[in-house]
């Protein structure tokens, strides 16, 4: 075995390790000043450790370029399993260096897309929201549901890696203030919540279907999917109430990102639209006002080190 792969195994054990011990199903305040502070210092911590590994930086340089014959290491867990290469799930097979989001109108139905800008996508998420619906995950663990209601992303176009990547926060954090921008917008349009909301409910009911396939009770298969209605009816009321303002904008920081290409997660804050959905990625969810913050205070720090 490498030391390359020695070194791939370790950070994968660390980071599940981390997870394991920091995964919780109770409700975080990630604006609560302390929490909101842990946050601006576990980005600036993740960033600064990305931008100093050599081999991370030489690997976005070929992922950006779109180099398929690159062997990635640092970078491979974002990227598709090898054993999609060169299939199909769009208009185009995949290739070695892609993701599941980069040129995501290519690999994707055009349904997922629920809004497009000239610099990034809305994109409906794939998992249900309700914690319910996935009976062989146990509570708090890496569970596959959303975290909350509607849960949606906002991915840029181009390449841009993670919100750890220079390039998300080029220009005063351009494209990440773009991203936000976009979903505001997009909400605030006579289609926007119906549409997402449209989204959430398709994904609702194809993951009851899954669910009633894999129960062999049907009596009580039955008795949980009209909880399951009931509960989406009441909170889908309470979703299309929401202003700009109840919505999380926010980051997984590499290494504890899922997928290898920027996204944003938006879901709403209110507890009552998040209390069937997973806590378990709070932990490491970095809110958008934090990045801000945190390329604010280095830019000014920086400036007044130049003047100094």
């Amino acid at each position: 075995m490498s030391l390359a792969t020695v070194g791939a195994v370790v950070l994968v054990l660390c980071i599940v390790a981390y997870a394991m011990s920091h995964a919780t199903d109770s409700d975080v305040d990630l604006h609560d000043p302390e929490i909101f502070q842990e946050r601006k210092n576990l980005y600036r911590n993740k960033r600064d450790d990305f931008r100093r590994n050599f081999r991370a930086m030489e690997e976005l340089r070929e992922w950006k370029a779109k180099n398929d014959d690159y062997d990635y290491v640092e970078l491979s867990s974002g990227m598709i399993p090898p054993n999609l290469v060169g299939k199909a799930t769009g208009s185009k097979p995949f290739a070695k260096s892609d993701t599941w989001f980069s040129e995501f109108e290519s690999h994707n139905p055009s349904s997922l897309i629920l809004s497009e800008s000239q610099d990034s996508y809305i994109i409906g998420n794939l998992a249900s929201y309700d914690k319910r619906q996935y009976p062989e995950f146990k509570p708090g663990e890496n569970t596959p549901e959303g975290q909350g209601f509607g849960h949606c992303l906002v991915i840029p176009r181009k390449r841009i890696f993670n919100v750890v990547d220079p390039d998300a926060t080029a220009n005063h954090s351009a494209m990440l203030k773009e991203m936000k921008e976009h979903f505001i917008t997009f909400w605030k349009t006579e289609d926007g919540s119906p549409k997402l909301l449209r989204r959430v409910r398709s994904t609702f009911d194809e993951q009851n279907t899954k669910l009633a396939s894999n129960d062999r009770n049907a009596e009580s298969c039955e008795s949980l999917r009209s909880t399951l209605i009931k509960d989406f009816d009441m909170l889908s009321n309470s979703f299309l109430r929401c202003n700009p303002d109840d919505f999380e904008f926010a980051f997984h920081a590499y290494p504890a990102n899922s997928v290898g290409h920027l996204h944003m997660h938006v879901f709403p804050k209110n507890s009552d639209l998040r209390k069937f959905s997973t806590k378990s990625h709070d932990w490491k969810t970095i809110p958008i006002e934090a990045v801000l913050e945190v390329e604010e205070e280095d830019s000014r720090a920086l400036v007044e080190w130049g003047s100094g």
